[in-house]
């Protein structure tokens, strides 16, 4: 039997990101999240654009519904590819209030603050 690095083989990898893009293309519900641990803070390293998109997890009863949350929430979810970490699925989002705001331009941010200084 081949085995790989999948969730529930290898161990249930969970996560905590930041939402930085909510326009998904396939208009799915997916984000994309600079997820801590994972992926740097320096978006020259690892820009919003090549963050792996994460599927939403919909209870059966509301797969029709889509919800997506907004950019500088903070989500949680697991790897579906285990420590791969390549295929996000987010399970909710933590609300909240950041105690310090982080530099602009930086990850784990909310975006469109990023776009609001650009066009000044």
């Amino acid at each position: 039997m081949y085995r790989n690095n999948f969730m529930g083989l290898n161990g249930f990898v969970w996560f905590m990101g930041v939402v930085e893009n909510r326009d998904d293309p396939l208009k799915l519900g997916r984000v994309q999240s600079r997820i801590f641990g994972w992926h740097t803070d320096n978006k020259s390293n690892i820009p919003t654009t090549d963050l792996p998109w994460a599927q939403p997890l919909y209870p059966p009863n509301s797969s029709s519904l889509t919800s997506t949350p907004k950019e500088g929430d903070f989500i949680i979810g697991f790897f579906a590819d285990g420590e791969s970490a390549q295929q996000p699925i987010f399970l909710g989002v933590l609300p909240g209030i950041p105690e310090q705001t982080p530099a602009a331009g930086s990850g784990f941010s909310d975006a469109r603050e990023d776009r609001k200084s650009t066009r000044l």
